[in-house]
């Protein structure tokens, strides 16, 4: 189930941060998101959401994670909406914030 949460993640990602880049149609990409947003909240299992919340936590923990032995880390590359999009996720919202 962590699997199929984790696409779900990097999907949720693209839609929200990669539909201009990719060419999705906005109007499009917006539904979308509002559809899978209702189906997390209303037809997911409880392990489900669980699988989903975890797969947002491992990613921020990626993101932010101590520097390595070449002094290298992510964390100045994670923008504040896409932090603020991984924590709402993790912490259970999974509508997210607005985001423009």
């Amino acid at each position: 189930m962590q699997n199929l949460a984790d696409c779900l993640l990097n999907y949720l990602w693209t839609l929200n941060f990669s539909s201009d880049d990719i060419g999705f149609d906005e109007d499009w990409a917006v539904k979308e998101i509002e559809s899978l947003s209702y189906d997390i909240e209303h037809n997911f299992t409880d392990a489900e959401r669980q699988a989903l919340k975890d797969s947002a936590s491992r990613s921020l923990a990626r993101w932010l994670r101590e520097p390595d032995e070449h002094g290298y880390t992510p964390r100045k590359l994670l923008k504040s909406e896409k932090r603020n999009f991984l924590e709402c996720i993790a912490s259970g919202k999974f509508s997210g914030p607005e985001l423009s």
